[in-house]
């Protein structure tokens, strides 16, 4: 009956351990959330800047799959390269250790519960009467967290010191600790936490029921259990996802097996180095010195190593976005620049669209990924970009997300639709285009020969931004000269058509033609102008009226 008691007594700890890590989590993402993510997008143009930033932001999350998604989300929004994110990882794997040095110098030296149920008054009291002040009910909630967390430790070492009391542990002294390090790995990849994992051992350790080398080896297999997670999740995914995934993992197992491998002397540098401290102590040092070994191993091949991730999970053919797949809407910064990224890609299918409709010349396009594509499957693949893009929208909607995040979805939101309206408007005289090119009526293709020249000149001046980022006083004026342009190419069709017409050189059927062609391209235009206003100008604030 004891032993039941000290069971269940066990597993309330570590969900409530569990519990007080996640209330940390949320509530450090709410306080200073945007500050780690512009922490970690600005401080990894260095692998050396990009390991310390890992290990920084781990440390204060106290959760590396948290940082691992940042890093996969930026990686995906083209925020950050490939080798950064890699670098991230790295040094999330050690700053994943900072919970376990708060658990073995104060959960352990001190009554954990002296700590605990002071955290926990006051955590509680702050996020009972904070109101809807958001700052205090995070800082409540931290307090409340840390609380948890060390009386969720004390529940773990009452549990089980009252079972090292009644259990004998000499059959089991000639066993190889090795033994102990998958049984690390399930713990962790179970309840997908190293650093739980960790305290469980930590909490076998002090008990007594388990040696110093087999707590280590259990802290090694955790170490790698803690992968699967990210592991399995990330094969789900885009390929940028996967390659950050399968960097973790990979690291993880060459750093762990070379642990096991060195176990004992490994063990003993740490013991010789912190003078035969506390086991507690002893124990977390080697968790900590067998990743900072690993780190010092890697960093020399971290270019390599990107390399070689970059050559794995290539996209499919089928993939329409390049962007916005790769990152997860909860990482609101990130996402917000891969759907801005995603509908620059957008744009570039409609004007490669447009020019194959309008038969332009092939040499004057800058992006020609698209250009062979037939107009009808380019149009397909534009709405499925557009589909793809919308619910990713949708799905950012239901995130929290500050004022500066919500206008920026607007004007996203203005640009896709704009960009969908020129893809449109082309698209639905792509037919009497192709009747035009074989009509016999010479004044026919003289005319739709002169407009397809007028557009090219428009396309021409727009399309130099689509390779760099104009300023809004750069592209203000611009705007408003092609919007007259676009005016004044629309009549001077229309002033060349009635000579025509009053000749009797069309049908009624040609002159409707005409007249809607001439209309569906002004409308084109007009909606390509309104794109690069919501992208460039009103996106920024420095202009809020719109063209057209």
């Amino acid at each position: 009956m004891i032993a039941e008691l000290n069971i269940w007594q066990l597993l309330a700890g570590l969900g409530i351990f569990l519990l007080g890590m996640t209330l940390i989590e949320r509530a450090l993402e709410q306080l200073a959330g945007r500050a780690f993510k512009r922490f970690l997008r600005n401080f990894t143009n260095h692998p050396i800047k990009a390991i310390f930033a890992g290990v920084v932001v781990t440390a204060l999350l106290q959760s590396s799959a948290v940082v691992s998604l940042m890093a996969v989300a930026f990686v995906g929004a083209g925020i950050i390269e490939l080798r950064s994110a890699v670098g991230i990882i790295l040094g999330a794997n050690l700053g994943t250790t900072f919970t376990g040095w708060i658990v073995a110098t104060l959960g352990f030296s001190l009554q954990a519960e002296l700590l605990a149920l002071p955290l926990i008054a006051v955590g509680g009291l702050i996020s009972a009467y904070s109101g809807k002040r958001s700052n205090f009910l995070e800082t409540g909630r931290l307090l409340l967290g840390f609380g948890f967390m060390f009386f969720g430790l004390s529940f773990m070492k009452i549990s089980v010191a009252g079972w090292a009391g009644q259990f004998d542990i000499s059959p089991f002294a000639g066993w190889s600790p090795f033994l102990l390090a998958p049984i690390g790995f399930a713990l962790a990849a179970l309840i997908q936490s190293s650093t739980a994992a960790m305290v469980i051992a930590l909490s076998a350790l002090s008990a007594g029921v388990l040696t110093l080398e087999s707590a280590a080896a259990m802290a090694i297999g955790s170490d790698l259990g803690t992968t699967m997670t990210v592991l399995l999740g990330g094969f789900k995914g885009a390929p940028g996802k996967k390659r950050v995934a399968f960097s973790h993992f990979f690291f993880n197992l060459v750093v762990d097996i070379a642990a096991l491998i060195f176990l004992f002397p490994l063990l003993q540098l740490v013991q010789w180095a912190i003078g035969n401290a506390n086991p507690l102590v002893t124990l977390v040092a080697f968790h900590s010195t067998f990743n900072l070994i690993g780190i010092a191993l890697f960093l020399p091949f971290l270019p390599k190593y990107a390399r070689f991730l970059e050559g794995r999970f290539q996209k499919g053919d089928h993939d329409v976005a390049r962007f916005i797949r790769e990152v997860p809407p909860a990482v609101s910064d990130a996402a917000i620049e891969a759907l801005f990224k995603e509908i620059h890609h957008l744009l570039t299918r409609v004007f490669a669209l447009h020019w194959r409709i309008l038969k332009l010349p092939t040499e004057l396009l800058p992006d020609k990924s698209h250009i062979n594509v037939p107009a009808p499957e380019q149009y397909e693949a534009i709405k499925s970009l557009e589909g793809e893009m919308m619910e990713f929208y949708a799905r950012l909607q239901l995130e929290q997300l500050d004022r500066q995040a919500v206008d920026q979805l607007h004007y996203a939101d203005i640009a896709i639709r704009h960009a969908m309206g020129a893809a449109k408007d082309v698209k639905d005289i792509h037919h009497n285009f192709h009747e035009f090119e074989k009509s016999v009526n010479d004044d026919i293709v003289e005319l739709i020969h002169a407009r397809s020249q007028s557009q090219q000149a428009f396309y021409l001046d727009l399309i130099p931004f689509l390779e760099k980022q104009p300023s809004s006083k750069e592209l203000a004026p611009l705007l408003d000269k092609l919007k007259l342009r676009d005016k004044t190419i629309y009549h001077d069709f229309m002033h060349r058509m009635y000579p025509l017409i009053q000749k009797d050189k069309f049908s009624e059927l040609e002159i409707s033609t005409l007249f809607n062609v001439n209309r569906e391209l002004h409308a084109g235009n007009k909606d390509l102008l309104e794109v690069f206003q919501a992208l460039y100008i009103d996106r920024y604030g420095d202009q809020k009226q719109p063209v057209g």
